[in-house]
């Protein structure tokens, strides 16, 4: 029993029951994960250029209704896929999601009207939901404490290298296509089908390859709605869960802006300026990339910094690199010209610090008996962030200026976000604990 207690996958030392091949399995679907959502993102305003042929000035409303809408599922089903998870256990709950985000790829590059996208849209957001919900709970439950900013940074590289390497290859596929003579819609259609055989694959790796059943005593003897009620009880119980929550509201909020306007303002740019839809695709990829390189490249730092420091304080450092970026963003006049690159590199850096902050205080804190449903409640402080970002990016990209998602959706959460964060990090420096632990007491659920 003792050697299934130590088990280690490299430096990273595993909770009991968890295998090396359960952490390297986990690995790989977050790098999928990230890289999948990345270029959904990504390739929407592919879409409404090639197949929709929508005007540039309405292009922003059309990408905000499409997130708000999403983000709308999201949150309905979000909670309740992590109280799921509590009760038959993880793999089943990813696996799940994988095959469903296939699906919707598929039937992304049939839409042509804005009604059909939605509908596509709409549909693709529940593999989203699961996968997201699951991408979080199973990173919480697999090491141990005094590893979890490891691998939670060790996580991070592979997120960002998955969205970098998603956007960098798939991205240039259509490009690739099209100067061998396939028209923009086919070249689309081929790009997402490959992308949806991914999703199948990695279905499949996790059905093999993740622990079977759940860490949770609780999710095998009680009803969904007692999960998600002891979940809330055990953020009443502990504002740290919250403060965590916050900065899934933020990233979250962060991700959108840089995977959707950010995209669609530098397509838009690369399109005025003389290029096709294809070779527009192309080049946005650069700048995007260079952002999510220098995220993967500090993930890891930033994970050993949180498993050094008071893991509120570098929450706190994560939302003021963030902010200063997404500022930057709104003020470069040309997302084509050498100035975006120093921005880009900002803006990689706050999301992925961000990311993993809120994802390792909520593993430190998250009582592992309602874990799934305590990441359900994340997920939903995540879409509330997108829909904030969504439900005013959209209107102020195509009314105010093309900078305007940047400024203002990040200025507002971000300042929200540092007036709550004072409270909270006051009561954590006078604990004196390292990683800004609770009393033991505050971390235990109440039951409504």
């Amino acid at each position: 029993m003792s050697s299934s207690l130590d088990r280690r996958f490299g430096p990273i030392h595993l909770a009991p029951g968890y295998t090396p091949m359960n952490a390297a399995t986990y690995l790989f679907a977050a790098f999928i994960t990230i890289g999948m959502l990345a270029f959904v993102s990504f390739i929407q305003p592919y879409l409404l250029n090639a197949n929709l042929q929508i005007p540039e000035n309405a292009q922003g409303r059309v990408l905000g209704l499409l997130g708000f809408s999403n983000e709308i599922v999201s949150l309905l089903l979000v909670a309740p896929f992590g109280a799921l998870a509590d009760k038959i256990g993880r793999r089943p709950v990813y696996a799940f999601g994988f095959v469903w985000l296939a699906a919707g790829f598929f039937l992304y590059p049939l839409a042509r009207t804005v009604p059909q996208l939605l509908a596509c849209a709409l549909f693709f957001s529940v593999g989203v939901a699961a996968v997201g919900t699951m991408l979080a709970t199973v990173l919480a439950d697999t090491p141990k404490d005094k590893s979890r900013g490891l691998l939670v940074g060790i996580t991070g590289f592979c997120q960002g290298l998955g969205a970098t390497l998603a956007v960098l290859v798939l991205g240039r596929v259509p490009q690739r296509l099209a100067s061998g003579g396939m028209d923009a819609v086919m070249a689309g259609r081929i790009t997402l089908g490959i992308a949806a055989g991914l999703c199948l694959l990695t279905a499949l790796v996790c059905w093999l390859g993740l622990r079977r059943g759940t860490p949770s005593h609780l999710g095998k003897h009680e009803p969904l709605l007692v999960l998600l009620r002891t979940g809330v009880a055990a953020a009443r119980a502990n504002p740290k869960i919250w403060f965590a929550c916050l900065l899934q509201f933020v990233s979250f909020a962060d991700r959108i802006v840089l995977g959707t306007f950010f995209s669609a303002r530098l397509q838009q740019t690369a399109i005025a300026q003389g290029l096709s839809i294809a070779e527009a695709a192309s080049l946005a990829t650069k700048p995007y990339v260079t952002a999510s390189v220098s995220g993967l490249l500090f993930a890891i730092l930033f994970g050993l910094l949180l498993d050094r420091t008071n893991r509120i304080i570098a929450g706190v450092l994560a939302m003021a690199i963030a902010g200063i970026g997404y500022f930057a963003g709104g003020l470069v006049g040309d997302p084509t010209s050498p100035a975006i690159i120093p921005v880009a590199i900002l803006l990689g850096l706050g999301q992925i610090s961000a990311i993993i902050a809120s994802q390792t205080v909520l593993g430190q804190e998250a009582p592992i008996e309602v874990r799934g449903a305590v990441f359900g409640l994340a997920g939903i402080c995540a879409s509330l962030g997108i829909l904030f970002t969504t439900a005013f990016g959209g209107w102020f990209y195509d009314s105010v200026g093309k900078g305007a998602p940047f400024v203002t959706g990040k200025g507002l959460a971000f300042f929200s976000a540092r007036a709550r964060c004072g409270q909270w990090l006051l009561s954590s420096i006078t604990t004196g604990d390292h990683h800004g632990h609770d009393h033991p007491r505050a971390t235990q659920p109440r039951r409504l």
